[in-house]
């Protein structure tokens, strides 16, 4: 049987005390650090905290309160360069889609069973596709609902969620996957694989999850020139960021400049917070010299 949780509520000033009970030192005037509690929760606070922990009750010797909110604060600005390319990864890749069923299939080509591998996967996919479709208040939406029987694709790719699309996608006929991938110049079971990473990484960024300390899970196939390279743990957060600066390749610049982003990222990536109790760069495996990286 479960335990009950017992533990009683904290304010902000017993949580404070309590950090420092448990060895953090509070370097900053406490009215500092209970304001910094008062707004970023104080369970959100400790898992930011975890890197520097010996156990869950003791703090590494020489841990500092600001030393955690530097991370955090670079953490919190890291989920916005991510969130930013990963939004314009999903508005290429969603394009493409539409226009490759739309122009070999015709706009409702999405109902055809013979375009697929697996009827029911795709059965699920059209009733996902209905109640998602069914749910938006867009303008557009409202207008093929009140009129048509079933929208065209072009409509359908922007009201379904990109994980339903990325599905629908997957249960394609090779050669129509390489259509859309051929301009990504990579196979598409890659991008398939890839496209359902990136839309994993989008929600932990939608949803303010921690970023810069996670083990992902493993790319179905490493980029190529991560295989060149020898990387074999594709589990940490640097290659997230370099997988989404691949899949920004064929977006065009005038809606977002990949290499800005990189330039500007990399930049960012360099501020990651030095601390004598953790290399973070070696959690992170982020290199010293992120710019310069082979491995973009």
């Amino acid at each position: 049987m479960k335990a009950k949780y017992a533990k009683p509520f904290l304010g902000v000033r017993d949580q404070v005390q309590l950090l420092e009970q448990r060895g953090l030192d509070i370097d900053v005037p406490r009215a500092e650090a209970e304001a910094f509690l008062e707004t970023v929760n104080y369970y959100r606070f400790t898992g930011y905290a975890i890197p520097f922990l010996v156990n869950r009750e003791k703090f590494h010797r020489g841990t500092k309160f600001s030393l955690i909110r530097d991370v955090y604060s670079f953490d919190r600005r890291l989920r916005h360069f991510l969130f930013d390319a990963l939004e314009a990864v999903e508005l290429t890749f969603r394009t493409f889609l539409a226009r490759e069923i739309g122009c070999r299939y015709g706009p409702l080509g999405y109902l055809d069973t013979s375009i697929v591998n697996d009827f029911t996967e795709h059965a699920g996919f059209i009733g996902r596709v209905g109640a998602e479709f069914g749910r938006s208040d867009e303008q557009c939406s409202r207008h093929f609902r009140d009129r048509y029987f079933a929208p065209p694709v072009w409509s359908v790719v922007e009201t379904a969620s990109f994980g339903t699309l990325v599905r629908f996608y997957r249960n394609l006929h090779i050669q129509d996957q390489n259509a859309v991938s051929t301009k990504y110049g990579m196979r598409g079971d890659f991008l398939a694989s890839y496209m359902q990473h990136a839309g994993v990484l989008r929600n932990l960024c939608a949803h303010h999850a921690r970023i810069y300390d996670r083990r992902y899970s493993y790319l179905f196939n490493p980029l190529p020139q991560w295989k060149k390279a020898g990387v074999v743990n594709t589990g940490k957060l640097f290659y997230q960021c370099a997988l989404a600066y691949r899949l920004l390749m064929p977006t065009a610049p005038v809606v977002f400049d990949r290499d800005h982003w990189k330039r500007e990222l990399s930049t960012h990536l360099a501020t990651l917070p030095r601390s004598p109790v953790r290399d973070l760069f070696l959690l992170t495996a982020v290199p010293k010299a992120p710019f310069a990286s082979p491995l973009w």
